[in-house]
């Protein structure tokens, strides 16, 4: 099942994708507080999914874990060390934005990170890697677009991962649909049609349910929260020389069997 955001009204609706349709589920926040039991008691209304205006599923106070250095190839070309325990820092819920919506460079050196996103379906603290596995609602494709400048200014990369719009996130593909990460999913990157990363979900340093289980030891993750996986190699910084987005430029990242994520580049709008 596909699920995807709309403007439905002066509401927010969780629908699924139905061939040309979308059912609506509930409310978004309604979704959230109890998902299984939406997917429970069926669909609703359906619309015609052309001419929809996408928006983030995410709930507007969603945590969004990030993982760093997670495919050893990347870790590599950054000349980062192998970590030995899962590399965490976070976004904003609202940094993040939907397929075809556009990004502005609000940093010279704005760079490309596809990945692998995991949406939670229920509440994880302590969890063993067995429950982390359980609780996955779905998975997504994410782009984490970086600014460089920015996140290497020090040594947290807060400013560098929370530019404004700056997450395009796709739709939600749930578990039962999607199959199992660990079995290798191709995680790829083009700018304006030139290929520039191309991964494998298998590659993975730490796996998705050890990564849940990492995090659930220091905080509740709670349905509808993100987490992103990391990226593999072929971002703009490990490039010689690098190279970065500008104005006009087109990123299409895609996880295999979730789907594409298309980001136009535009100019960053002016101070106020």
């Amino acid at each position: 099942m596909k699920l995807i955001c709309y403007e439905d009204g002066d509401a927010l609706a969780i629908g699924y994708v139905d061939g040309a349709e979308v059912v609506r589920l509930a409310d978004r926040d309604t979704f959230w507080r109890t998902p299984w039991a939406s997917f429970s008691a069926g669909g609703g209304e359906r619309l015609p999914r052309e001419g929809l205006r996408l928006r983030s599923p995410l709930r507007s106070d969603a945590k969004v874990v990030c993982i760093g250095l997670n495919y050893r190839s990347h870790a590599i070309e950054t000349g980062s060390p192998i970590p030995e325990r899962p590399v965490v820092f976070s976004r904003w819920a609202e940094t993040v934005i939907c397929d075809g919506d556009e990004s502005p460079t609000m940093d010279t050196a704005y760079d490309w990170e596809a990945e692998l996103g995991v949406v939670i379906g229920d509440t994880l603290l302590g969890a063993t890697p067995e429950a982390a596995r359980r609780a996955i609602l779905g998975y997504c494709t994410f782009n984490d677009l970086s600014a460089r400048t920015l996140q290497l200014e020090t040594s947290q990369w807060t400013l560098g991962k929370n530019t404004d719009r700056s997450g395009p996130m796709g739709p939600i593909v749930t578990a039962d649909e999607a199959g199992d990460p660990a079995d290798g999913w191709r995680v790829t990157t083009d700018v304006n049609g030139e290929r520039v990363q191309d991964g494998i979900t298998s590659d993975l340093i730490f796996d998705v349910p050890t990564l849940l289980a990492y995090v659930s030891r220091s905080m509740t993750l709670s349905a509808g929260d993100l987490m992103i996986t990391g990226t593999p190699s072929g971002v703009g910084i490990g490039m010689k020389p690098p190279r970065y987005l500008k104005p006009g430029d087109v990123v299409r990242v895609e996880v295999e069997g979730l789907g594409a994520v298309i980001t136009p580049i535009v100019e960053r709008p002016q101070a106020r």
